[in-house]
């Protein structure tokens, strides 16, 4: 073949006019590679060798590749993680101890409002829902004197400064209205004594009613908010000076009950907050409260309300009643506040 030829049995190699492929079988019968790449002059001196079968050993031809191997390690990985949960990683909060049981705080028996005392009976409502007192159900006499019995309790009992109006305003409503005013207190009379056969009786009967009047308006824990009705009563008489009495007694008589209604549902606020104080607290603080005790005295028929050492009485130059007077110290609450004190339990033995 031009420009080849054998120079080694089995190992092609190109002269210098390039080597060209070739294939085929040497003399010794061994297969000439085909296909090899042509190559410069210059390369011929390192001309192509033949090489030798190749034949894979026992360890290569098991081995996997590396790519798949390393791929199924993470797979392998990735399933046990799943698998597997991850333990938490520790706080680096200090631990904190569970907080003690919340006690619960003993409060004060419930006060009466105003300083009023511990027990005291309320009136009941009527059907039209008003309360049903003293001053209830009043002809249109006994309206007139009522006021008149109450601006006098207001006259005696209501001393400050800011106060004086009263004291004037009644005076200007007796002088003003004087044959008006003696011709109820006639008629009143009349109306007693002919109810009783004795005129002694009549008295007595009267007199008992219109102490009831004044003790009435005379209440000490009412005693600021009925101030401060009977002045706003009495600035309206002085600025018009009233001359029907019962004309000035229909406009105005109701606005002198409104503190007492007041008071009244506040009482009986106060009596179900203490009742309720009693239920849960009182087997074991009761003792220590001056309320609670005042209670277990009344229900033990021991009970007799307190008169005012300070309580003095006035005589009505027309009737001859005595209109009590009592000195109030407004915003001042006289009762005693003490704290509870658990009732120390017997001993088996009864010391």
């Amino acid at each position: 073949m031009p420009g080849t030829f054998d120079k080694a049995p089995g190992i092609p190699f190109a002269g210098r006019q390039g080597y060209r492929r070739s294939s085929g079988w040497s003399k010794e019968g061994a297969h000439i590679l085909p296909d090899y790449a042509e190559y410069s002059p210059q390369q011929e001196k390192y001309p192509p060798m033949t090489a030798a079968p190749h034949t894979l050993s026992p360890l290569s031809a098991t081995r996997r590749p590396v790519g798949l191997a390393v791929t199924m390690l993470v797979a392998s990985a990735a399933v046990l993680a799943a698998c597997t949960t991850a333990a938490p990683a520790p706080s680096s909060a200090p631990t904190r101890a569970a907080p003690p049981p919340v006690v619960e705080a003993v409060p004060y028996r419930p006060l009466p409002p105003g300083g009023a005392y511990y027990v005291m009976d309320m009136p009941t409502r009527g059907p039209d829902g008003r309360r049903i007192t003293v001053n209830s159900n009043l002809s249109d006499d006994q309206l007139v004197w009522n006021l008149r019995s109450a601006w006098n309790v207001a006259a005696l009992n209501c001393l400050t400064p800011e106060y004086e109006p009263i004291l004037q305003g009644y005076r200007d409503f007796l002088t003003k209205n004087v044959r008006s005013l003696k011709a109820v207190n006639d008629r009143i009379e009349r109306s007693y004594t002919s109810r009783f056969k004795a005129r002694r009786s009549a008295i007595v009967a009267r007199d008992a009613y219109t102490t009831q009047v004044y003790n009435f308006f005379a209440e000490p824990a009412v005693r600021s908010g009925f101030c401060l009705a009977a002045l706003d009563m009495s600035n309206r008489a002085l600025a018009a000076p009233p001359t029907d009495p019962l004309a000035f007694a229909r406009t105005n008589f109701d606005g002198l009950m409104v503190p007492f209604e007041r008071f009244f549902d506040e009482y009986e606020v106060y009596q179900r907050a203490s009742a309720e104080w009693d239920a849960k607290w009182g087997a074991m603080y009761g003792a220590s409260q001056p309320g609670w005790v005042a209670v277990q005295q009344h229900r033990a028929g021991r009970t007799v309300a307190p008169q005012d050492a300070a309580m003095q009485t006035v005589i009505d130059p027309v009737t001859g009643q005595l209109v009590p007077v009592i000195p109030v110290t407004e915003g001042v609450v006289s009762q005693p506040v003490v704290e509870p004190i658990a009732t120390k339990p017997r001993s088996p033995s009864g010391k």
